[in-house]
């Protein structure tokens, strides 16, 4: 009479493609939490069971909604799904109204209210609990988008601290950051630059084009603020890209902004397209009709275009 049969073993890239967890993090948690103990190869490689595996998918749902590894690095798998569970039922709740609609508007109320209140814990758990419950797209045009609107005019109003808008716009950048970490990407995927122009300082809208276009299932590499046309050209070259995509805020007038346009335009090979978005870039339409860049006014128009350019990316009409 046989037994049954050994589970069997992953190795860190399975494990990390199924939780979502990058190997540097996982490594982290084992070390410092001991959330699971690996077995190891006689080459001393790590590898994991089915169990392990969903012992940190479950760490993985309870981080999401806000907590700290080290709160619940010690929980059983029962204890971390009733987390998981309380944590579904009061999502829910807050979408009682009935439509998605009113989840993002509810989530921006209560976003906005942590912080006013200086509650970066409330005001992450909020953003990550909209992005498990709603649709990426949705997330990105109905949460994040007018978030950052509203953060951005009561900051210009002086109704919104200095402190706070930093608190407020490092979270962001976090969310965001494992949002488009998160997204599978095609061996063949086509990839995008992003950043925006020398002397453009503000990159949370680069930052939410990045987790748009990694969302249409585009390879993203993302440059941050202020970066010299030379730059980005030679970074379109070294990563090979189909497109490049700039943010441009604030300055509207500025003429060195001009010439960098000019010149990155000049520099890109005539295959490499060149979006510019933002809420500044109408003040540059007439340049941007003349070096042929695709001017997009939206989240949402973005989105499409990139789904128009590559048919198989997720929710193309071509898929």
């Amino acid at each position: 009479m046989h037994g049954n049969p050994p589970s069997p073993l992953h190795s860190v890239r399975i494990v990390a493609k199924r939780t979502g967890l990058k190997p540097d993090l996982l490594r982290a948690w084992e070390k410092r939490y001991h959330v699971v103990e690996p077995t190891r190869s006689a080459g001393g490689q790590r590898h994991y069971s089915d169990a392990d595996i969903e012992h940190l998918r479950l760490l993985v749902k309870v981080t999401a909604a806000g907590r700290q590894i080290g709160q619940v690095a010690g929980l059983s798998d029962s204890e971390l799904r009733a987390m998981v569970a309380a944590d579904t039922e009061q999502a829910q709740a807050s979408m009682a109204a009935g439509t998605t609609d009113a989840a993002a508007a509810h989530y921006i109320k209560a976003a906005l209210a942590a912080a006013e209140n200086f509650d970066a814990s409330a005001f992450e758990s909020t953003l990550r609990t909209a992005t498990l419950m709603l649709p990426s797209d949705q997330v990105l045009d109905e949460v994040f988008g007018p978030l950052l609107m509203a953060i951005g005019t009561r900051w210009s109003e002086g109704r919104f601290p200095p402190a706070n808008g930093h608190l407020a716009t490092a979270v962001i950048r976090r969310v965001l950051g494992w949002m488009t970490d998160s997204m599978p990407v095609r061996d063949d995927a086509p990839t995008i630059v992003i950043a925006t122009p020398a002397f453009q300082m503000h990159d949370l809208g680069a930052m939410l084009a990045a987790t748009a276009a990694a969302g249409s299932g585009w390879r993203v590499t993302f440059l941050g603020a202020s970066l010299p046309a030379g730059e980005i050209s030679r970074a379109a070259r070294l990563a090979d890209a189909d497109t490049v995509a700039l943010s441009i805020v604030s300055p509207t007038d500025d003429l060195r902004v001009t010439k960098e346009l000019r010149q990155l335009r000049a520099e890109l090979p005539e295959s490499v397209a060149l979006i510019i978005g933002g809420a500044g870039a109408s003040a540059y339409s007439d340049l941007l009709n003349e070096i042929g860049a695709h001017q997009l006014k939206s989240i949402s128009a973005l989105r499409e275009w990139l789904r128009n350019r590559d048919p198989r990316s997720p929710g193309s009409a071509n898929e």
